[in-house]
């Protein structure tokens, strides 16, 4: 008779889960894995993003909550909010200045040869100098005890560090919005050897990872950056918050698309206040 030959055991469902587990990444903001080489979509990216964002709101909360409380008092005293920005971290500043929906109360302080247009082998260099972002602040002509945010992902480049001291000397109110665990595991290139989040007054966290990107699209690369939609959902978090209570007590401050019958009388009207201090509008 002949002999059966012997089944193999299949695996269980368990030890090919920790099989599938090693593949994978864990976000810095929430824990949850992170797509890699197996399975790659277009749904990748969104199934880190989307949590992600919604992990640095409750991360920022208090801090977020706290400069909505700053603005809403400063806007009343007819203080401006100043944005600055190089590289890509730029659109922070593009992106919330004099928009559909955007407060009129925001200043951009932004310069073409530090965006990315001016290319990367220029802005790669500039952006590292210190020195070079004091006209763009004395072009500003902000007041003592206004705010100053400054979005720079790895917080070590001298040109944001820069600013942020020389906002200070003069007395304003400075928010780095920068990855602490990027800028932690790194050196500064700025004289004093400080990092962004160690010169400001406040610190947005935008989390993810060293590096910005967060999925592996082979081994050892990824792909899929997280600090510009983590910046621009934060900043309009803290305006629209600002905006609907000083709108609340009829401090009319939102810009609407003059795209629109009404929108261009509107703006106008608007514009009219805030080319006090934005020149960029007169």
């Amino acid at each position: 008779m002949a002999s059966r030959k012997k089944r193999k055991p299949k695996k269980s469902g368990r030890a090919s889960s920790v099989k599938k587990s090693s593949r994978v990444q864990k976000s810095k903001v929430i824990s949850r894995e992170i797509p890699s080489v197996a399975g790659m979509d277009v749904s990748a990216y969104g199934e880190v993003a989307i949590p992600h964002l919604q992990g640095l709101i409750e991360l920022n909360r208090p801090v977020m909550e706290s400069l909505v409380g700053r603005l809403v008092k400063d806007v009343q005293a007819g203080r401006s909010l100043f944005v600055f920005g190089s590289g890509h971290s730029s659109i922070l500043p593009l992106e919330l200045y004099h928009r559909a929906g955007g407060a009129s109360f925001v200043v951009p302080v932004v310069a073409d040869f530090l965006m990315p247009q001016a290319g990367p082998p220029v802005v790669r260099v500039l952006e590292r100098m210190s020195g070079l972002t004091s006209a763009l602040l004395r072009r500003a002509a902000p007041r003592k005890g206004e705010t100053l945010w400054l979005m720079s992902q790895s917080g070590i480049n001298g040109a944001a560090i820069d600013l942020a001291l020389e906002a200070k000397a003069l007395g304003m109110h400075t928010v780095a919005w920068t990855s602490r665990v990027h800028s932690s595991a790194v050196q500064s290139r700025h004289p004093s050897g400080k990092r962004l989040f160690e010169v400001c007054d406040e610190t947005i966290d935008l989390g993810g990872r060293i590096g910005d990107a967060c999925v592996e699209v082979v081994p050892g690369v990824q792909a899929g950056p997280l600090s510009t939609l983590g910046a621009v959902l934060l900043g309009h978090s803290i305006l629209v918050a600002a905006c609907g209570r000083l709108e609340a007590i009829g401090h009319r401050s939102v810009y609407t698309s003059v795209n629109t019958p009404e929108g261009e009388a509107r703006n106008r009207s608007l514009e009219a206040e805030a080319s006090l201090r934005d020149s960029l509008l007169l």
